[in-house]
């Protein structure tokens, strides 16, 4: 080689170098660990919005759960123990509670509410105390006087929760319209639930899908099964749940007793046969040339009264892949839904970000939970063990008031039903709840909240109204019968879910459930009663689902034809020759197809 050659040779080494070089310096620029104000100023946000840091570190640090209470404060679970597969019985998280008292999107007031919990999985504060995942173990402290301070030890509510996955236990609660806890659970932690002393034999397993527990009852069941690692659940105007997952397709349409798509694994039912698919239309990987994966956390249903009319129903969510959030639309398409991109609302240059949970406020705005870390998932860098931030997205100027809607009279709870916000509506119906549990007396709530029913003429605050007799025990048999025949398609779903809520024969309304499975001209309604069999005991089945069959409209059904057979499967080892008699009336084919491979099965 000349020396020529040598020279030419050195100099494009040296370019190599010097490029990548200044790719790693760019790269070091967006992917360094910022200061949590660095990491604000390096987000891009959609017209119109602003995004504040209500609380970093120190202040903060590993926040991995949050929920707001009736003062509008935020309780924070802070996970010390995530790294530590099989951590030890001493070792501590905590929950903190952070209090805005100036309304400017900042946190100004901090407190330890305990420091005595293990591995903070799932946060929620209602009905005197405070819900607490804890795997093994599903936790209520108490805190009955409201002064920030237990009343005394955890109790342990449930137990049985698996934790082989770290991130794939029991997470993401939120209080149902209909007065139950809800919460997620991944597909890799499997779990058998039930309360403590339960016998494996009577414990309920899952080890993907949504669960939920009634504080009052003291109930616990899978409300639904599937998907991936779901970290978002919420409800729109209508009391429809939308969820999101990591992994695999993001969105899903959740009906009480589905069965989704799995990322791996099946279902505990080997003849389900088939499963429910995701609703959106596209995915985000890739999306508008980001790089990263399809990966979401939290979901949000934004119904305050802050944000620009046109963002009312949208979902929001975060990806923790692309470091950004979005917000996708809904619309209706025969029984279900389908989601469709809306608007990217925030992305972050700062790498680190791992925003992965949503909360609404009392003024409107959106709370941001951000792990802030190096890796998306299981492993931690040291840095990340110290750090954590919580953002506040806003719209305008609007300055958040004081609020403590414990101090509310019952009748002013009941006209918070109709508030634009549905914080308040959510919050002054649980506080209602409460108040009936406690026993105090309700026929004055029951006569205002039918003359809601009966008279508004907006299908949502009807809605409202009827979640509100429910929760406080004023929907019975009676109520529920005489909606059944309401002009509104939802209300007439949700008397049908209410009245099968605790899965006994039905007496006065089973010929009702039959006469509308042959004639409600409602896909949505006759999804509810097709998710209404899975409760109902084997004998007043029959009738409901041989109507149910014939509608030969809901055959290409995103929902229907499989929610049929999930009610329907039983029935067919219990009485073949009955079960092939429906399946020559069914003018659903995958019906008949799915009784006839039910009942040569071995």
């Amino acid at each position: 080689m000349t020396k020529t050659t040598y020279a030419i040779v050195a100099a494009l080494l040296l370019c190599v170098v010097a490029s990548l070089s200044a790719q790693e310096e760019k790269k070091d620029k967006v992917r360094r660990n910022m200061t949590p104000e660095e990491t604000v100023a390096s987000m891009e946000l959609a017209d119109g919005f602003q995004m504040k840091l209500f609380a970093g570190e120190p202040d903060v640090c590993q926040p991995n759960a949050f929920a707001v209470d009736d003062r509008g404060r935020l309780w924070v679970g802070e996970n010390y123990t995530y790294t530590k597969y099989g951590w030890k019985p001493d070792d501590r998280d905590r929950i903190l509670i952070f209090e805005d008292t100036d309304g400017d999107g900042k946190h100004d007031k901090r407190k330890v509410f305990t420091d005595d919990i293990t591995y903070v999985s799932g946060l929620e504060v209602g009905h005197g105390g405070v819900w607490v995942g804890s795997p093994p173990n599903l936790l209520f402290i108490p805190d009955k006087d409201g002064d920030d301070v237990p009343d005394g030890k955890a109790e342990i509510v449930l137990d049985g929760w698996g934790a082989q996955d770290q991130h794939e236990t029991l997470n993401t609660f939120t209080w149902g319209p209909d007065g139950w806890l809800y919460g997620c659970h991944g597909v890799f932690t499997h779990s058998k639930v039930g309360k403590p002393g339960t016998p494996d034999k009577d414990r309920i397993p899952i080890n993907a899908g949504v669960w939920r527990y009634h504080p009052t009852k003291e109930k616990f069941e899978v409300f639904a099964w599937g998907t991936s690692n779901p970290w978002g659940i919420d409800f729109d105007d209508h009391g429809q749940l939308f969820m999101t997952a990591c992994v695999i397709p993001h969105l899903w349409h959740v009906i009480q007793g589905g069965r989704y798509h799995r990322q791996a694994g099946q279902h505990f039912n080997k003849h389900v046969y088939d499963d429910i698919k995701n609703i959106a239309k596209h995915t985000h990987k890739g999306f508008d040339g980001r790089k990263g994966g399809h990966a979401h956390g939290g979901a949000l249903l934004y119904l305050g009264d802050s944000f620009p009319d046109e963002y009312r129903g949208k979902l929001f969510m975060c990806n923790i892949h692309h470091h950004n959030m979005y917000a996708d639309q809904l619309a209706r398409r025969g029984s279900g839904y389908v989601g469709d991109h809306y608007e990217e609302i925030m992305f972050c240059q700062d790498r680190w970000f791992l925003g992965f949970n949503l909360r609404p406020s009392p003024d409107g705005s959106i709370y941001i939970i951000d792990w802030y870390d190096e890796q998306e998932c299981h492993g931690q860098t040291p840095a990340g063990k110290a750090t954590g931030r919580i953002y506040k997205l806003v719209y305008g100027d609007k300055k958040a008031e004081p609020v403590n809607l414990a101090n509310k009279s019952n009748d002013e709870l009941v006209q918070l039903q109709l508030h634009k916000n549905d914080w308040f509506v959510r919050h002054a119906r649980r506080l209602l709840a409460e108040r009936a549990a406690a026993g105090d007396d309700m026929s004055k709530v029951h006569e205002q909240l039918n003359d809601m029913l009966d008279n508004n003429k907006d299908g949502t605050r009807r809605l409202r109204a009827l979640w509100a007799l429910h929760v406080t025990g004023g929907a019975d048999e009676k109520l529920l019968g005489k909606l059944l025949s309401d002009r509104d398609e939802y209300i007439r779903a949700w008397a049908i879910q209410l009245e099968a809520e605790d899965g006994e024969a039905l007496t006065q309304t089973h010929a009702r459930f039959v006469t509308m499975a042959e004639s409600d001209s409602s896909q949505l309604v006759r999804l509810y009663l097709a998710s209404a069999l899975q409760r109902l005991p084997l004998r007043d089945r029959w009738a409901i689902a041989e109507k149910l069959v014939q509608h030969e409209e809901d055959k290409d059904d995103h929902n229907l034809p499989l929610m049929l057979w999930y009610g329907i499967e039983p029935l067919v080892p219990a009485d073949k020759a009955k079960a092939l008699q429906l399946a020559s009336k069914s003018k659903i084919p995958l019906v008949r197809q799915y009784i006839a491979r039910r009942a040569t099965a071995k």
